[in-house]
């Protein structure tokens, strides 16, 4: 009995681990924007806001 050559195994495998990573990567991106990047952002825009406000109302 003879065994079957691998056909299309390194394509397959290919496809799969580019399809894996890239997903991987959009995953962690979107960790790190909306975990860490988009809080401190809104933070440091609710600080300076707050310091405007304040300056404005100390000119009235």
């Amino acid at each position: 009995m003879a065994i079957r050559p691998v056909v299309g195994m390194l394509r397959r495998n290919l496809i799969t681990d580019i399809g894996v990573s890239l997903a991987i990567g959009v995953a962690m991106g979107n960790v790190y924007w909306y975990g860490f990047h988009m809080p401190r952002t809104h933070a440091r825009d609710d600080f300076y806001r707050a310091i405007e406000e304040d300056r404005a109302n100390k000119r009235v």
